[in-house]
């Protein structure tokens, strides 16, 4: 500790420019960045997102509507083709180094890692998500956010269609399959009803047209269970077909980019550099006491030595100790002249 101290003492002013110096560059550099846009819309989540699955629309039914869809369309956000598709409807590709149509392979990372990471989905309360982007054009900042929300109508509901069809046409096989055996089934009955010539009373005691007569109802209530099945994933695609209507309505349009705080982009400037700053001086006042090689007591000596420590001056204050050694100096050529 003695250590430390004495090291932090005598270079007080290199660790002082030390911590100085980020600080005061981080907020140059921050004031020297172009003023960022942040442009806002808030949509009114009407019902959860659904996709249809193996048994009908399927849903997350412990999170709120605003959750299931701040989910679909953050997911939207990580794929190329919908950022690509976004971009491509607004001048952002003009800011990544190319042309409105710009197909170049580096515009479009850049204009994927710029849309997948810069636009927000947050979600304050049940039904409400709050759609942000910051771009240092106001303009394009609202027409990102605009095409953000016309773009998650439209595909919104496309991936749950794509698995409902492919659904639909696995039940039509089974629908066809079950219609089959129920027309098989109900056929066997009738005819050992008529070739064995039963009544309605003596048929409620053959037994063998009982076994037949089960398994004709149980074939048309498979053949009714998937009628079902067909009807409801119809009406569920049915719905999801009209994109954004039913699903959420804009509450807050997207306006023209307001400008970001400049105190709080301070702010976080200047935590930047502090941190910086503090990893800097820990660095440097470490590196010091490596390379300090002075010796505060007798067991760091015989640390350094083997020879044992005979005699120890006591601790003197620095200016008795100058005024001994000053005298010292003075006296040895009498010594020697002697």
């Amino acid at each position: 500790m003695i250590r430390a101290l004495e090291v932090l003492f005598q270079h007080k002013w290199r660790l002082l420019a030390l911590l100085l110096a980020p600080i005061i560059i981080s907020e140059l550099v921050v004031l020297a960045l172009p003023r960022q846009y942040q442009a806002t819309a808030s949509l009114w989540a009407l019902r959860r997102y659904e996709i249809i699955g193996a048994t009908g629309p399927e849903s997350d039914l412990q999170s709120t509507p605003s959750a299931t869809q701040a989910t679909a369309l953050t997911e939207l956000l990580q794929t190329r083709s919908f950022d690509l598709a976004v971009a491509y409807d607004t001048d952002l590709p003009k800011h990544m180094g190319g042309d409105i149509n710009s197909t170049s392979q580096n515009t479009q990372d850049a204009i994927f890692s710029n849309l997948s990471a810069g636009v927000l989905v947050t979600t304050p309360g049940y039904n409400l998500l709050v759609i942000t982007y910051t771009n240092g054009d106001p303009l394009v900042a609202q027409q990102v956010v605009n095409a953000v929300i016309s773009h998650y109508g439209q595909q919104s509901g496309s991936h749950a269609l794509a698995e409902g069809q492919q659904l639909l046409a696995a039940y039509k096989v089974q629908l066809a399959q079950a219609q089959k055996a129920a027309d098989d089934a109900t056929q066997a009955a009738t005819q050992y009803l008529q070739v064995h010539q039963l009544t309605a009373v003596t048929a409620q005691s053959d037994p063998q047209y009982q076994l037949l007569s089960a398994q004709a109802a149980q074939a048309r209530a498979t053949l009714g269970n998937i009628q079902a099945s067909i009807d409801t994933i119809n009406q569920e695609l049915a719905t999801l077909s009209t994109g954004a209507t039913g699903l959420y309505t804009i509450a807050d349009s997207p306006e023209a980019g307001r400008p970001s705080s400049r105190s709080k982009t301070l702010l976080y400037g200047g935590g930047i550099g502090l941190a910086i700053a503090l990893i800097a001086s820990i660095g440097y006042i470490l590196l010091l006491l490596r390379i300090n090689q002075s010796i505060y007591s007798a067991a760091e000596l015989s640390e350094c030595t083997p020879y044992p420590v005979l005699a120890q001056v006591p601790q003197l204050p620095r200016r008795v100790a100058t005024n001994v050694a000053g005298a010292s100096i003075q006296a040895a050529p009498d010594r020697t002249a002697s």
